[in-house]
């Protein structure tokens, strides 16, 4: 295997609006390179991943977005930012093309900002619910961003391999991130700056990042 399906990982960044989590997000894409992205940017305006991604493509169509994808074929390099409508309704239905184009082209990095916006804690769209069940073994790499943790489907929580927690003002969401971390809902609202609290899920390794790094347990 080459490429993406050597680090077909799920990881979370999540974090209040201010955390540091586009920061983040972007140091560890820069960590090597890709060459097949699919980029789902509903504050395109303010996050600005097109400049960010080299050579990226924007689309506001699901159809756009399979005909580069399916033009690149298996192995062919492809970078796209879709930016939705913020309707939520449109934005579901067309975030379960987005997920299944992912999946059907295997071999890809996905970046999902505000995985809030598409999904509740009870329900996932179809497509979104196999990526997470079935991404792994067809090379999907995910990177799920969000400042409302207690407002995303369990399905992508609970496939994570790596997460990076930043500050969470409401207590519901710093109990979410508790549960999830294995922490206490306590450490997580000591929190201040662009200080974060990460885990392999792997490993089972957590620490303290930021500025005064430590490790936790």
């Amino acid at each position: 295997m080459a490429g993406n399906e050597q680090a077909a990982r799920f990881e979370a960044i999540i974090g209040a609006t201010g955390s540091g989590k586009s920061h983040e997000l972007k140091r560890r894409l820069k960590l090597r390179k890709r060459r097949r992205i699919l980029c789902w940017s509903p504050k395109e305006i303010i996050d600005n991943y097109a400049a960010f991604l080299d050579g990226a493509t924007v689309c506001r169509t699901t159809s756009e977005v399979l005909k580069i994808v399916g033009g690149a074929g298996k192995r062919g390099a492809f970078c796209v930012v879709f930016v939705p409508t913020l309707s939520r309704k449109a934005d579901e239905a067309a975030f379960n093309v987005f997920c299944k184009i992912a999946l059907a082209a295997g071999n890809l990095t996905m970046i999902v900002e505000e995985v809030h916006s598409v999904t509740t804690p009870s329900r996932a769209v179809d497509g979104w619910a196999k990526l997470n069940f079935m991404g792994r073994g067809y090379g999907v790499e995910v990177f799920g961003l969000s400042q409302r943790p207690a407002s995303v489907d369990k399905a992508f929580m609970g496939s994570l391999s790596f997460c990076h927690c930043g500050r969470l003002p409401y207590p519901e969401d710093q109990k979410t991130m508790a549960k999830t971390l294995g922490i206490t809902a306590a450490e997580l609202a000591r929190l201040t700056g662009f200080d974060a609290i990460q885990k392999n899920f792997v490993t089972g390794e957590i620490c303290r990042v930021g500025r005064s790094a430590q490790r936790v347990a």
